[in-house]
C-alpha cells in the first residue's frame, strides 16, 4: 500500500513557470509585456493583494523576465524568459 502523501499548498503545487500561465494577472502581464517591449520599466514595482492571488508568483516570473541574459549571453528583459539569467542574477 502506497504512504500517504504529504499536504502541499496550492500555490507550491502550482507555480507559473511563464507569463502565458499566469492566472487571474491579465492586467499586470499586458502592462509589464508593453514596458518590457518598450524598454521603459519601472525602477520599482509594488504588489500587493490578500493573500492567494499571485504575488509572489509574478515577482518571481518578473525577476526571471529581467534577469534574462538568453543562450548567446547578449540578450536583455524579455516576456518569454528562457531560464538563462545573468550571473548577478543567481
Amino acid at each position: 500500500m502506497d504512504a500517504p502523501q504529504p499536504y502541499r499548498v496550492l500555490a507550491r503545487k502550482y507555480r507559473p513557470s511563464t507569463f502565458s500561465t499566469l492566472i487571474g494577472q491579465d492586467a499586470l502581464v499586458r502592462t509589464l509585456s508593453n514596458a518590457i517591449d518598450r524598454d521603459r520599466l519601472a525602477h520599482a514595482f509594488l504588489l500587493t493583494g490578500v493573500r492567494g492571488v499571485g504575488k509572489t508568483s509574478t515577482a518571481r516570473l518578473l525577476a526571471k523576465a529581467l534577469n534574462c541574459v538568453g543562450p548567446d549571453g547578449a540578450g536583455g528583459p524579455t516576456i518569454a524568459p528562457c531560464g538563462f539569467v545573468s550571473p548577478a542574477g543567481r
